[in-house]
């Protein structure tokens, strides 16, 4: 055999040999390792009362490309289920959240408007970025952004199978509620060793609440809520919004190490006035980074000197500016009514009563710890 017969038998098994190596590796690297797992998902709940800005809130969550948020998940039931209290309802929307952050959706879909099969029979679907998207929407997202208004007219033909789809490519599921009243019916969801659950407890100084609640249509939520009250109490609603939210830090508080790290509680004021420094550290609570475009997102809709193509509910003002309102509008005998009723609130969060009406009236003055 010549010498180049013998060399060109010996390159030739050498591509060989290095072709198999490189099949094996890769072959290796596309498998699966026994060790390696999908990351589990975090489950987020933000908890409040009506017009504490939770809308806002949950917003910044929907606004971060890798969190799956859905708006006010027990809306239905309420609408469904108005002839029973608030707390009978707590059961079938604490079972409710539990479904959703499995992206068991089928529970949704017997409460909700129509057949059960569209996601617009939710009502807000057009508040979940993540529904506004192909599969559950048959359009990409517009090149400048998510847009709401476009959102529900585009994307109501999306199925509820869709959302389940969508929800499982998810590791943050994000939910908000003004629905619970009673913190004890959320710990059973603490002791599921499939949910990674964290509380973010929302809020507001109740003189604010009060005032902005005279614009906004509550009657059906308010009926329900006032099914069984005081009847000698003349602002009840108040002084029951004002006394379950409080109840919900005290018993989270006493709930020790269950709680651990996976209760947060953060004030209106506080996220209206230094909202990118307050909204980092939910972020940080909730295992997210914050992203230039949330940065640019919230500074828009918290100042007034950005022109806004779209403004999210009302809070596309000035934010200082809002949260200060309440002392320009409101009757200083009402605001010491309101006062009365939630005084064991306003000492457990900080909120300082007004001393006169003039003083109401001074800006200069700081009614927030």
């Amino acid at each position: 055999m010549s010498m180049r017969l013998v060399f060109r038998s010996c390159f030739f098994l050498l591509i060989v040999f290095l072709s198999y190596q490189f099949y094996q590796v890769n072959k290796v690297s596309k498998t699966p390792k026994s060790h390696e797992t999908k990351k589990a998902p975090i489950h987020v709940l933000i908890i409040s009362s009506w017009r504490s800005g939770s809308s806002f809130l949950g917003q910044i969550f929907n606004h971060h490309p890798d969190v799956f948020y859905i708006f006010e998940p027990g809306h239905s039931i309420w609408m469904r289920l108005y002839n029973l209290g608030v707390n009978l309802l707590h059961y079938p929307v604490r079972d409710l959240i539990h479904s959703l952050f499995n992206c068991d959706v089928t529970p949704m879909q017997q409460y909700v408007s129509g057949d059960g099969r569209y996601i617009s029979g939710m009502g807000f679907f057009g508040e979940s970025r993540a529904l506004c998207l192909p599969p559950t929407c048959p359009y990409p997202e517009p090149p400048e952004g998510y847009n709401r208004t476009k959102c529900y007219e585009d994307c109501k033909n999306g199925t509820f199978d869709d959302m389940a789809k969508v929800c499982h490519t998810y590791n943050y599921r994000v939910m908000k509620t003004v629905r619970i009243l009673d913190f004890s019916v959320l710990l059973p969801l603490f002791r599921d060793p499939n949910l990674d659950l964290r509380i973010i407890h929302l809020v507001r100084d109740p003189r604010a609440v009060a005032s902005s609640r005279k614009y906004f249509s509550l009657s059906i939520e308010d009926k329900i809520v006032l099914m069984e009250h005081d009847k000698d109490t003349k602002d009840p609603i108040m002084a029951k919004i004002c006394k379950a939210q409080a109840n919900i830090n005290r018993m989270a508080k006493a709930a020790g190490h269950l709680l651990e790290k996976r209760y947060m509680l953060i004030r209106h004021e506080d996220l209206s006035r230094e909202p990118v420094e307050n909204a980092q550290k939910i972020f940080k609570f909730s295992g997210l980074k914050m992203t230039q475009s949330i940065e640019e997102w919230i500074y828009n809709n918290t100042h007034d000197d950005v022109k806004k193509k779209e403004k999210y509910l009302s809070y596309s003002k000035e934010s200082l500016k809002v949260i200060q309102q309440w002392r320009k509008i409101m009757d200083f005998k009402k605001v010491k009514e309101i006062e009365k009723y939630c005084k064991e609130f306003m000492d457990l969060f900080g909120y300082l009563p007004v001393n006169s009406a003039k003083d109401q009236k001074n800006m200069s003055l700081n009614f927030v710890l």
